[in-house]
């Protein structure tokens, strides 16, 4: 009992540990974004046509850099989206001819126009998921305090809210610490990281009722 004691303290400190250092890079560097959330600009160029995307990117790499996404836009796959952290009125000319050539097209540069888009900030990505996993963790605390009312202890309930607000704390740590973009992959992992946190705390509660059990017999 006394070994397991001291590997949950041992983990809790390296937990800790990670959180005050991720913290500090927080503060100081701030997070790492994914390019399309970092701002920029963008053009959409309609093609008529099917084409690939390979292909769009070789010549946007030409003239722009690597440091660009290339997309689809429309279902039938006949528009493109470009985005990059500048885009210049010439370059987006280079962009348009270049293709016009590579497709036979007529595509009219003028017609296309260059999008500011904005920097997307943390609360931006979290806020449509914020509600409902409030709302779940409620609905999670209301069900374990009937289910476990005369079996377990306030104390557990608690810990519920502590693991969960650890395990996100530490995730959020992690990404800043290895530089792992805020972007797509963020709210998937955010959601991972609550479900096993609550996994975790129904386990713990199963095993300390489990042992109570054990013991009064």
């Amino acid at each position: 009992m006394e070994k397991s004691k001291k590997i949950a303290l041992i983990i809790l400190a390296i937990i800790l540990v990670i959180i005050i250092a991720g913290s500090a890079v927080i503060f100081t560097i701030g997070f790492q974004f994914d390019l399309l959330y970092q701002g920029g600009k963008r053009i959409e160029i309609d093609l008529e046509k099917t084409f690939e995307t390979k292909e769009i990117e070789d010549i946007c790499k030409e003239i722009l850099g690597k440091d660009i996404k290339v997309q689809t836009v429309e279902v039938y796959k006949q528009s493109v989206s470009i985005f990059a952290k500048d885009i210049t009125e010439e370059q987006k000319n280079d962009i348009i001819t270049k293709i016009n050539e590579k497709y036979g097209l007529e595509v009219d540069g003028s017609a296309c126009e260059i999008i500011e888009v904005a920097h997307t900030k943390l609360r931006d990505i979290l806020e449509p998921c914020a509600f409902p996993l409030i709302v779940a963790t409620i609905i999670i605390l209301i069900y374990s305090g009937v289910r476990y009312i005369k079996k377990t202890s306030a104390e557990i309930l608690l810990e519920t809210i502590i693991v969960n607000l650890l395990g996100q704390a530490l995730l959020f740590s992690i990404m800043a610490i290895t530089r792992i973009p805020i972007g797509e992959l963020t709210i998937p992992l955010v959601l991972t990281v609550y479900v096993l946190s609550n996994v975790f705390c129904t386990t713990r509660i199963e095993t300390y009722i489990a042992k109570n059990k054990t013991e009064e017999a």
